[in-house]
């Protein structure tokens, strides 16, 4: 039976399965948790904060700012967003002295609180366009019989942010971020970025609902919806994506770009660009960067290059039969000391295993220690390959110490299984070359950041 993403996630300490019981309670972890709310163990800790660390030094390496906004928020917050009357019913309201709350939904009312902040303190010395990033958690309501592991959540994260800028940046703006949503998807990923596994989708409003779902005038969305597809027909020429037009399916403040990505077969909506009249609008924004002496007009932006992190984790999951780029993957590399019954082979088996295992700890990758025989180790390699999936394997038995000579076997995700074999002459040297293949993971991430992730936690009660 093909395993799916939860069986994936449970197998790498990712994720604990809602369905699973607390024996001693007699209960699902579920229903101690709530339906739609992933509760993430270990090895998801692990794999989120090094995550977090790359997009965070991604965005501020091209200019965005960072920021941080409360879970919870006074209702008189998203009535003047509009949210209040279009989005209602997805939200959480309730009620502390007399005064109504919601649980965010999204973050960009938030975003604009502190844009405004920033302009109305420092004037035109706030520099424009300005970009606003926040690993922003929110909470929607999802019908319980919609739930499914990651795919569709009630809590999750995003790669949120908010782009403030003059309309005569609108284009060059979409443009540079479409380019960042692919670095993300190429070289932290591995995702191949061609227009047989990707295309757009520009999401339009329907004229015939403005007023009850979607905001705005005839004019507005005329205006955003030429623009829009300006971009796409340069995102055409560019890299050969596919578009097309969806109608109706436009968020209830403007029109986006949708980036579609097929996973074996499957699609999901991804990374998302999207242009907001209603917002600057709402907060009068143009009268404050006039007021300001910041500019004439001013135009807002959504995006998100991985949208909900967990919907897209979960789809990543799936498609790679639970394969997951080195940087982000529990465990990285695996050991295996294969023993013999001899007490002096084995002897030099456990000193060259274990030396290995303690230097490659030393630079803090996540290393697990294997011990095998000939009697287990079929059972114990089959085992660790359908669950825990190291991204590199290396053996350490008689042959290894006898001959001095290894392979070093890793996964490469979309290319499948390499190996690489090396002569050594001490601990030391079979380290350094199983350190050349780390930083061939490791490049195409340094690439992009300028910077090497690591953060050891011994997961070795997975094997």
């Amino acid at each position: 039976m093909e395993k799916d993403h939860v069986s994936y996630a449970d197998d790498m300490d990712i994720l604990v399965p809602p369905q699973h019981r607390i024996s001693q309670l007699d209960r699902e972890f579920g229903s101690l948790t709530g339906s739609g709310l992933p509760l993430f163990s270990v090895g998801g800790g692990i794999l989120r904060w090094v995550l977090y660390q790359i997009l965070t030094d991604f965005h501020v390496e091209r200019g965005y700012r960072v920021v941080s906004t409360p879970l919870v928020a006074s209702t008189e917050l998203y009535k003047v967003s509009g949210h209040y009357d279009f989005y209602k019913e997805n939200m959480y309201i309730f009620n502390i002295d007399e005064h109504e709350f919601a649980i965010k939904p999204m973050n960009c009312p938030y975003h604009i609180l502190i844009f405004t902040n920033l302009v109305q303190k420092y004037r035109n010395k706030v520099e424009i366009p300005l970009k606003l990033f926040e690993l922003g958690t929110v909470h929607r309501y999802e019908l319980s019989g919609a739930l499914y592991g990651l795919l569709r959540v009630r809590g999750f994260t995003q790669d949120d942010a908010h782009i403030f800028t003059p309309p005569e940046h609108f284009d060059s703006i979409v443009m540079s971020t479409f380019e960042e949503m692919k670095d993300i998807y190429t070289k932290l990923f591995l995702l191949p970025f061609t227009e047989e596994n990707i295309y757009i989708r520009l999401s339009m409003g329907d004229r015939e609902k403005l007023g009850t779902e979607f905001i705005g005038t005839e004019e507005e969305w005329d205006s955003a919806e030429d623009a829009l597809r300006g971009v796409a027909e340069e995102i055409k020429e560019r890299e050969g994506m596919k578009y097309y037009e969806e109608k109706g399916e436009a968020a209830f403040y403007g029109p986006k770009i949708d980036v579609v990505m097929k996973f074996n077969g499957d699609e999901w909506q991804v990374g998302t660009i999207q242009f907001d009249f209603n917002l600057p609008r709402r907060f009068k924004l143009h009268e404050l960067v006039r007021e300001t002496g910041v500019g004439d007009e001013i135009q807002m932006i959504h995006r998100a290059y991985l949208g909900s992190i967990e919907r897209f984790l979960g789809a990543y999951l799936e498609a790679r039969k639970g394969r997951l780029p080195f940087v982000l993957n529990p465990v990285q590399i695996a050991i295996v000391a294969v023993y013999t019954g001899k007490a002096d082979i084995d002897k030099s088996i456990e000193e060259l295993a274990s030396g290995l295992v303690n230097m490659l700890k030393k630079n803090e990758l996540r290393v697990v220690y294997v011990p095998a025989d000939k009697t287990t180790l079929s059972k114990r390699v089959k085992k660790m390959e359908s669950t825990i999936k190291p991204s590199i394997t290396l053996f350490i038995g008689k042959r290894e110490v006898e001959q001095s000579e290894a392979v070093i076997n890793y996964y490469m995700p979309g290319e499948g299984k390499k190996e690489k074999k090396t002569g050594f002459k001490s601990v030391e040297e079979l380290y350094m070359a199983t350190l050349d293949v780390v930083e061939e993971f490791e490049a195409p991430v340094k690439e992009i950041t300028g910077r090497k992730y690591r953060l050891f936690e011994d997961m070795g009660y997975l094997v």
